[in-house]
């Protein structure tokens, strides 16, 4: 599936993986530099310090913004390679800070208390983890022995990593890839918001995560890539290339470059895509020119039409306001966006559809039933091959770009009219108010996706058989586990089966995709979604490959079955939990319900109180029985109040 000829093949399976072991500190006066580097980062440079000019901000990277808040960090990122036009050289960086007082050695440039160093590590494969691990023991090697003039232990390194990594037989589908990639955690933070972060990725918009320290920063968005099958292995290769519209001096230049064609292809795409416009108003006050881009096609599919009624209705947001994602809610009944409850006959596959089906999910089924109607489903949909079906998809290409981390000096780049888009994270808060920059911001500590972009957050919105699956993940996630050394290693729950539930939800939207356009199936998954994204490199690039294989699937979700009370609970509690008139209904009904209960006791202990001064002076049992009698009118009242609130604020979310 991948667009890689032989001679990438080859160097992805070089036989010296790993390309440099190098040290970047900290200059009070120069700021961030190499210090050194196993081998050369120049070849036949005597200077182990020299960087070459696409490499020029490499130090930033590797010594990330805010690092000094921390005694240690670990960071992932992104290189375009110096020799090849289409490939991604893989960074790993362990950064320490220690008192300069531990020091057996210093020179005349430590002249603060502290010494901030890291040892990096670039590689030619995405073995984020696993490189990471043995490296945070080098790390801390290096920094017991007090004098960083030693540089045989970083020298041992590079040659004893790619020893380790020589043995294995095919690092493109080792299981160390997925080493320190934790799903469980990224369902546990983002719960059913994953499963927008999933879709999200599909359409190619310009996104970027914000987080400090580093680590769970990019730990975040490479477990989110890795739910998709195939795209850390071998979906990464060229994340990090792009053939800027200007020279800039962190990107290499290639001055015979053989893909003029995948860049005016990139160009191209640019325009392809509709959803592009209502973003051009917000770009068109920078310098770039990314602004600059619209489209001569006045003519509107159906897709955009729908999206157009979305902004012209009177509930729809305003533009210049950023909103979280999920407060999109259109309380439909709890019915999916084309208003209508998918039944069990909608499911069934055209003549001629290969023999794996999904059987309907039960009316009012219980929780085991549920799990084994879904293990069912997963055993006969585990039996295709993804990469038969076009896995992994060709998402980071033709310009647009992964970057886990990237520093404040990269930010022109993203301004380049030659990037589609990028999936980036930073840590440098002028990420976060540049707005211009970006189509969705997302908070990882906070768990909250937002955007101003209203046809965006309609086709993200999650239709009643996504709820469906994703309160399926996280049930299964977030359920009390016994077993200490089992948790997260497990099967059921676990990193692996959190992955092939994501694999079988792709496959399924896939095969559904290929249907015609005003299918109910296609409904179960959001048009609105599905349209934007055939309109994507990477969805056309997967209707011109060989995908034979995913005809072996009955189309529709995974999850598809007739509506029943529970859809109308999970609506109603996603919508109380996660948008934003959920939570000030929520609120409201706290408050309100402290303010009449604080009255109410005060009531009752009048009550209370005058009841004991009856009893004492022996009052008639008439009395006793309108003194409980008001007692009971207080229990009632209370209900009723802090009840009311939330009847109230649904009712006017319906309206």
């Amino acid at each position: 599936m991948a667009d890689m000829d032989e001679g990438d093949a080859q160097e992805l399976s070089s036989p010296n993986p790993i390309l440099h072991v190098l040290v970047v500190g900290f200059h009070h006066k120069k700021g961030c530099q190499v210090e050194y580097s196993f081998p050369p980062l120049v070849p036949g440079s005597k200077d182990e310090t020299e960087c070459p000019p696409g490499w020029k901000y490499l130090p930033t990277l590797a010594l990330p913004d805010g690092s000094h808040n921390y005694d240690d960090d670990t960071v992932y990122f992104h290189l375009p390679s110096l020799t090849h036009p289409r490939k991604t050289v893989y960074g790993i960086s362990c950064f320490r800070q220690i008192p300069v007082e531990k020091l057996k050695h210093r020179t005349p440039d430590m002249t603060r208390g502290t010494v901030q160093k890291s040892v990096c590590v670039l590689s030619d494969v995405p073995l984020f983890g696993h490189i990471q691990v043995k490296m945070e023991l080098i790390t801390h090697a290096y920094f017991d022995e007090g004098d960083f003039s030693k540089v045989s232990l970083l020298q041992d390194t590079y040659h004893h990593l790619n020893s380790c990594l020589s043995q294995i037989d095919n690092l493109q589908s080792a299981p160390q890839l997925f080493v320190g990639l934790s799903t469980r955690d990224l369902i546990l933070q983002f719960r059913h918001k994953a499963l927008i972060l999933f879709k999200l990725l599909l359409l190619e918009r310009k996104v970027v995560f914000y987080r400090s320290p580093v680590q769970p920063l990019c730990s975040t968005i490479l477990s989110l890539l890795s739910l998709h099958p195939g795209m850390i292995e071998r979906g990464l290769t060229e994340s990090a290339c792009v053939r800027p519209s200007r020279p800039l001096s962190p990107i290499p230049h290639f001055a015979d470059s053989p893909d003029k064609e995948h860049i005016d292809k990139s160009n191209t795409n640019l325009d392809a895509v509709p959803e592009r416009v209502a973003i051009s108003q917000d770009v068109s006050s920078t310098d770039s020119g990314v602004g600059s881009i619209t489209t001569e096609n006045s003519e509107l599919t159906n897709a955009e039409e729908s999206q157009a009624e979305c902004i012209s209705s009177p509930g729809a947001l305003n533009g210049s306001k950023w909103l979280d994602i999920s407060t999109k809610d259109e309380m439909d009944g709890g019915v999916c966006p084309s208003g209508s409850a998918m039944s069990a006959s909608q499911n069934t596959s055209p003549s001629g559809v290969g023999p794996v089906g999904m059987e309907p999910l039960p009316r009012d089924c219980s929780s085991n039933d549920l799990a084994c109607w879904q293990q069912n489903n997963l055993a006969a949909i585990a039996q295709i091959n993804p990469d038969e079906c076009g896995a992994p998809l060709q998402i980071f290409t033709k310009g647009y770009l992964c970057l886990p981390y990237l520093s404040l000096p990269y930010m022109d780049l993203l301004f380049d009219v030659n990037v589609r888009g990028y999936l980036v994270g930073a840590t440098n808060v002028l990420f976060k108010q540049k707005r211009q920059l970006m189509d969705v911001l997302v908070e990882v500590e906070n768990a909250t996706l937002e955007t101003q972009d209203p046809i965006l957050r309609r086709q993200l919105h999650l239709t009643t058989e996504d709820l469906r699956f994703a309160d399926f993940l996280v049930r299964h996630v977030a359920e009390e586990r016994h077993d200490v050394f089992l948790d997260g290693v497990g099967w059921e729950g676990g990193d692996e089966w959190i992955r092939a539930q994501f694999r079988v939800y792709l496959l399924c939207l896939l095969r559904t995709s290929i249907l015609q356009d005003h299918s109910r199936e296609i409904d179960q998954f959001n048009g609105a979604f599905i349209n934007a994204w055939k309109n994507t490199s990477n969805y056309q690039a997967w209707l011109a490959s060989e995908h034979d294989g995913i005809l072996e699937l009955n189309p529709g979700h995974p999850f598809a079955g007739q509506l029943s009370v529970a859809d109308m609970k999970l609506r109603l509690s996603h919508t109380m939990q996660n948008t934003e008139g959920g939570r000030k209904v929520t609120q409201a009904v706290v408050s309100t319900g402290k303010a009449v209960g604080g009255a109410l006791n005060q009531a009752k202990g009048a009550l209370s109180n005058w009841w004991s001064n009856l009893t004492a002076n022996q009052v008639t049992g008439t009395v006793v029985d309108d003194a409980e009698l008001a007692a009971a009118e207080a229990d009632t009242l209370e209900s009723h109040v802090t009840g009311d609130p939330i009847q109230s604020s649904h009712q006017n979310s319906m309206e």
